[in-house]
Parts: structure tokens; sequence; C-alpha cells
């Protein structure tokens, strides 16, 4: 299964670059795959994500309410750039 993925670059100072690339060596992996791996961990810690504060807001009535970060994790999921 091919997952499509954007490229982007990060900037960081030398001294983490050379400990990402320590890390990589170490590990038999690319710099890029550390990367990867430490920005999910880093994402996966925050499952308790608080809503935006327009959550509710509307017309939408009791369905909103009650289902309100499922409507939003569908619409996010449907952005293509995210």
């Amino acid at each position: 299964m091919h997952i499509p993925m954007k490229r982007t670059t990060i900037l960081l100072d030398d001294e983490l670059l050379l400990e990402v690339k320590h890390m990589a060596q170490l590990k038999g992996m690319t710099a890029t795959n550390v990367i990867k791996e430490a920005v999910r961990a880093y994402v996966g810690e925050k499952p308790n994500r608080s809503l935006p504060s327009f959550t509710g807001i509307g017309k939408a009535g009791r369905r909103l309410a009650e289902n309100s970060e499922k409507i939003l994790r569908k619409a996010a999921l449907r952005r293509k750039e995210w």
C-alpha cells in the first residue's frame, strides 16, 4: 500500500541535525524516517486536543452538539493538504 506524502522543509540547528543523523545511523534508518517517527510520536501524545472555540455556534442543533468531534475530524480528513 502506497501512502501519498508531501515534501516539506524543516529548519534544525547544527547540533540537533547531527543528533538526528547519529540516531539514524545507530538505528539503521534514514534521517527522514527518524524525523517522521518523532513527529508521529509528538502528534500521538496529544489525543485530548481541545476543540476550536467556534464549535457549536450556529443552527446545526443537536447533531452538532452531540457529534462535534466526529464532524470536525471527518471534515479535516477530507482536506487534501492535511
